[in-house]
Formats: C-alpha cells, structure tokens, sequence
C-alpha cells in the first residue's frame, strides 16, 4: 500500500465480501485463530508498511524530517509517501506538483477516554479525543518547471518567502482533497457505486471566515497560519456495502468499526472538522520546498444526543508537536 488513502476512481468494483462464521456456541480452533490472525494483523500492517512503503526524504529529497511530542494514542512514527498522484486524482488533474505526505493518526496504544480494542483505532472511535484527527506534513516541492510555485503563490514570479505572497486557496484545497481521498478509499468495493456517486455525495465547506497570524516557531522562523471549521463526512465505512482490504485502503491504519461504533454514529456521518495549517518556505539548495504542517480535530453528534468537541482538547497536545517538529534542509 503506498498510502493511506490507495483507492483509485476506477477500482470500486464488486464486494467479495469476507466474514466468519459460527454455527454453534462452541467456537472452533479455527475460529479463534482466524480471530487472533484478525487482530495480529491490525497492529501489525501499519508497522509493515512503513517499513516498507515510507521513503527516505533525506536521501531522495534531502530533506530532515522529524516527529517528537506526538500525542498519546497517535502512531508515534510517521508515515511518509509520495503524494501528487493522489492530488492529481482527487482533483482531476488540476493539481499538478512534486509532493510528499507525512502523517500520523490515532493509533491502538491504550490511552484513557478511548475505547481499547483491536478492531478499530482511536480514529474512528465516536468518543475518543482523537476521533477523525491527523497530524501531518504536507511538502510541496519548488520544481524547476515552476509547478509549485504557480499553485502556492499569487504571483508566482514574486519572493516565494513571502507570507502575504501565498495563495491560500492553495493551501486550503491540499487538505481539502487529503480528505476526499481517505473518504473515497473508505467506500471500496461497494457495489455499483461510482466517482460520480462519490462527488454528488461528498462536501467540505468552509464555515464562516477563515482566521489567519503569523507564527513563529522555536528557531524563530516565521510561518502563515490559518485555521477554521469546514463541515465534511468522516470517513467511516458501512462494512454491509464495502469489502476494505488490509493493504489497499485506510484499513491498513485504522481498522473497521464495528456494531457499537455504528450505535453511536451512522456510516459516513456529518462532522465539523476544526483545525489548523501552517506554512512557509525553505529555500534548500536542490530541493526547495513550501511546508504545509496540518492538523484538526472535530466536533460531532453521536445517536444519543452526546455532543463531542475534541479541538479544545486536542489543539493544545498538537501545537507541542508543531514546536517539537524538526524540519530542516540536510544538504
């Protein structure tokens, strides 16, 4: 799986459809092997595939990357991968740059406030503070086609180190489409639904103004920060229509929910994602590139009338991990 978010446009065929069994009260060896194969594999996949699938971004971009201070009951390593593709699909091919993402998500680690279980990580856990969170780095880098630099700024023949020169439409439509793609990877495999479907269905609209600052880390470098709400839908499978597969979906770092999730909430629910992107410029030597650091909570309503906000919340174990960040040009 080379991200979290695999799934193409034209793979949402069939649903093969896969399940387990029990005809009597007495659950056979089998049963509880497949069981304990069920959970091993949840844990174990997400290690896999960063081992596998994470690229080297000193080596091949010769950029340092660095997560410290993550929150609890998020993956503490991150996952790192090829992006443009992904942001081409999402955006039928208007977006056109060199990008990489890094990301992390609430994990399985026991963490009070969030239900322990192998069957599904904190991120889809209705009730738990890390409930459609992400953490990340999006980088986007400065081609010597000018690609990057026509999408992130206003006047692309301006300083790309200018704060007030960024496009923040731009920015603003990177996560936008983040979501998108990890909302069409969790409908995979359902029957007879299309991108057309997809695209009627999904939304992520902003919700009053966006508010924006200047920030500065610990090393004193200056970032544009924006933050806002948008409304969108989580990305919460209905395990009766899809077929999500360990490697080819956000199954890999997430698992399925599971009867008292779907208790709590309805499959692909409405929610109000509430975070923050900062962003700025390095001017490395080979391989400039424009950071954008991302990351949210949300607020939502579950079936019995519990209104959760996790932003208050979560907005501060996040600002950490922004100023423990170590992002830097290792040429």
């Amino acid at each position: 799986m080379d991200s979290k978010r695999i799934i193409k446009r034209n793979s949402n065929t069939g649903n093969k459809g896969f399940g387990l069994r029990i005809k009597s009260k007495i659950v056979s060896a089998s049963a509880l092997i497949a069981l304990f194969l069920i959970g091993y594999c949840t844990v174990l996949v997400p290690k896999l595939l960063r081992m596998e699938k994470n690229i080297d971004l000193k080596k091949e971009k010769g950029t340092v990357l660095e997560y410290k201070n993550i929150p609890k009951g998020m993956y503490t390593k991150p996952f790192i991968i090829p992006f443009s593709e992904y942001l081409s699909e999402m955006s039928d091919g208007k977006v056109d740059v060199d990008a990489v993402n890094s990301y992390t998500v609430g994990g399985y680690s026991p963490v009070p406030g969030c239900k322990k279980t192998l069957k599904y990580s904190h991120m889809l856990d209705p009730k738990c503070r890390l409930v459609n969170s992400w953490w990340g780095v999006y980088l986007i880098y400065d081609d010597s086609a000018g690609k990057g630099a026509n999408f992130m700024l206003q006047n692309p023949s301006g300083s790309k180190s200018d704060l007030n020169n960024l496009n923040r439409e731009s920015i603003q439509t990177v996560p936008m489409l983040d979501q998108k793609l990890i909302s069409w990877s969790s409908h995979e495999g359902q029957k007879d639904y299309t991108w057309k479907d997809f695209e009627n269905e999904f939304v992520f609209q902003r919700i009053g103004e966006l508010q924006s600052s200047d920030f500065r880390d610990l090393q004193k470098r200056e970032w544009l920060r924006l933050s806002g709400d948008f409304k969108t839908l989580a990305a919460l499978t209905d395990t009766k229509k899809t077929d999500m597969h360990y490697l080819s979906s956000i199954r890999a770092y997430v698992g399925l929910p599971d009867e008292e999730v779907y208790k709590q909430v309805d499959p692909w629910y409405s929610f109000t994602l509430k975070g923050e992107v900062l962003t700025r410029y390095f001017p490395c030597g080979k391989n400039p590139f424009w950071a954008i650091v991302y990351y949210n909570g949300s607020k939502l309503n579950t079936k019995d009338g519990t209104s959760v906000d996790t932003w208050p919340e979560v907005e501060g174990e996040f600002r950490k991990s922004l100023l423990s960040l170590k992002l830097e040009c290792g040429e």
